[in-house]
């Protein structure tokens, strides 16, 4: 078999059938009683936050992923909150993202989980863009929804979640101990991530595309400091959008009742545990297809859920092709990762 065929075949790591119950209450829960109440536009906006807080639910005891979850949702906060507060000058946006993006470039390679993290916080700057529909009118419905997860976190998963079968469960605090330590990326990937991120982001603008900081967020999330790791995720990356705009497109767009919404977003959270098991492509098509659920809630459907589907399978592209040319520019400069 191809080794482009081999990188998609699914991993068959172990997870616990509990966390499949967390993921289709945590949005079955919360969601289906907004839509109960005829806010389908909380049940949105809440959605953001549900994913974020079991994308961050990780660690070795039920007090480490308390304070993962509880830590994570701040950050995310504080970057998305400023990234609003700024978007009105989109010079200062822009400089926003390269000091950022290079803060958190540069200490990336200390561990998943704080790799994670720190992309995820990256992430709701961009979200903030200039023109986006995001306002601070969010902020209510995600701290409610982002309880409501990390309630039904601590009652309902076991008390240690390990995602990818690493030897020790990861958790961000351990991951910082070893970035203490000298294992981080360095400035000069922090900078080029930056950089790469900024022109994604203002060619998509150019292209006129729906949600111009997909494409940013898609570099931000395969550009890595190992060279030889980008090309695998993007195409990992690419097939899991792919897959996930397919079959949104077959069974999501055209759907007009809410709580068929709603049940999908249920059953495809409870599919979050297998996706992390199985490879990146998985966790990508899931996640996406989550998002889709989700901009449905918040109105967007019919030709405009599939206008904005095209426009992310474009984006991801552009974003794909920016993080392959500066991973060929970081290798020419500093082929190995390191301090």
């Amino acid at each position: 078999m191809p080794d482009w065929l081999l990188i998609l075949r699914p991993s068959g790591g172990s997870f616990h059938r509990s966390r499949m119950l967390l993921g289709a209450l945590a949005f079955g829960l919360p969601m289906g009683y907004q839509v109960f109440h005829q806010q389908h536009l909380a049940a949105g906006m809440m959605g953001f936050a549900i994913l974020a807080t079991i994308m961050m639910d990780m660690g070795g005891s039920r007090r480490q992923r308390l304070g993962s979850m509880l830590f994570g949702n701040i950050l995310i906060i504080t970057a998305a909150s400023i990234s609003l507060s700024i978007n009105a000058n989109l010079l200062l946006w822009f400089a926003g993202i390269i000091l950022l993006v290079t803060l958190i470039g540069a200490s990336l390679s200390a561990g998943f989980a704080l790799d994670l993290l720190l992309r995820m916080v990256a992430s709701a700057y961009l979200v903030g863009y200039p023109g986006s529909v995001i306002s601070g009118s969010i902020l209510p419905y995600y701290l409610s929804g982002a309880v409501m997860t990390i309630v039904l976190a601590l009652c309902v998963a076991p008390r240690i979640n390990n995602p990818i079968s690493l030897k020790v469960p990861p958790h961000w605090h351990n991951d910082y101990q070893q970035l203490r330590q000298g294992q981080f990326a360095g400035a000069t990937f922090g900078l080029l991530l930056a950089i790469a991120c900024a022109l994604s982001f203002f060619f998509a603008q150019k292209l006129h595309f729906t949600a111009p900081n997909v494409a940013a967020i898609c570099t931000l999330m395969v550009f890595r400091p190992e060279p030889k790791r980008t090309s695998s995720t993007i195409w990992q990356r690419l097939m899991g959008v792919l897959l996930a705009s397919l079959i949104a497109w077959a069974f999501v767009f055209e759907i007009q009742s809410y709580w068929a919404l709603v049940a999908l977003a249920a059953i495809t959270g409870a599919l979050v545990p297998i996706a992390f098991a199985n490879g990146l492509m998985y966790v990508a098509a899931v996640t996406t297809f989550l998002i889709y659920l989700i901009l449905a809630l918040l109105g967007i459907q019919g030709h405009a859920a599939e206008i904005s589907a095209e426009n992310r399978i474009f984006e991801t592209l552009l974003g794909a092709a920016i993080a392959i040319i500066f991973a060929m520019i970081f290798r020419s400069l500093k082929p190995e990762t390191g301090p």
